[in-house]
């Protein structure tokens, strides 16, 4: 047992849980079923996460891109749905324009056929950077999607990032920031700024 300020075996110091700045939720976006009326009928919220420990125990347990996004042969399938995409929202704010803190905001967008590798270590550092608060430091970021876009011809594949104003100075701190936090591969990728 860890004690005198010494690490645990998990490698966080005792004395836990750790408390995140702002609690997150985490949704998966369904394939439309023929029956679904609206974009909400495909959403559901897979948890809500208030710490770090919530986080880990959530984020480990939940499939990597890669593994169920169209992988150039087949899109996984659950029991009973497909999944097009994952997003991690500030608590209380829905991966939806029409939500109040997204209506006013924008995004800016990343489309691309990643590898499977920079699929999932994409959205993994795009998260990390959300909930350690190092991409945004003032509270403007509603939250990030990852969205499986391919089609039956090719992979193709969307990182997201929404926040809260259309002012083109944040907008463009935030990618800066967000760039700095996905690493050095990031560059290829062309990102676009889309006002909801």
């Amino acid at each position: 047992m860890a004690g005198n300020g010494e690490a645990s075996a998990s490698g966080m110091p005792p004395g836990g849980p750790y408390f995140l700045e702002h609690e997150w939720c985490i949704w998966e976006h369904r394939s439309p079923e023929k029956n679904s009326k609206s974009y909400e009928d495909n959403m559901a919220k897979l948890c809500e996460v208030a710490t770090i420990e919530d986080f880990w125990r959530a984020f480990n347990n939940i499939p990597k891109p890669s593994t169920i996004f169209f992988d150039g042969r087949t899109r996984k399938r659950f029991k009973d749905r497909s999944i097009e995409s994952f997003s991690l929202f500030k608590k209380n704010i829905k991966p939806e324009w029409e939500d109040a803190s997204n209506r006013t905001g924008a995004e800016w967008f990343c489309r691309k056929t990643f590898s499977a590798q920079q699929l999932d270590e994409f959205w993994h550092n795009l998260v990390l950077g959300m909930i350690g608060e190092t991409i945004d430091p003032a509270d403007e970021i509603c939250g990030a999607r990852v969205v499986d876009k391919s089609t039956a011809q090719r992979q193709m594949y969307r990182l997201e990032l929404w926040f809260k104003r259309k002012d083109q100075g944040v907008a463009d701190d935030l990618l800066s920031r967000m760039q700095t936090s996905l690493g050095p591969a990031i560059k290829s990728c062309k990102w676009e700024f889309r006002p909801h």
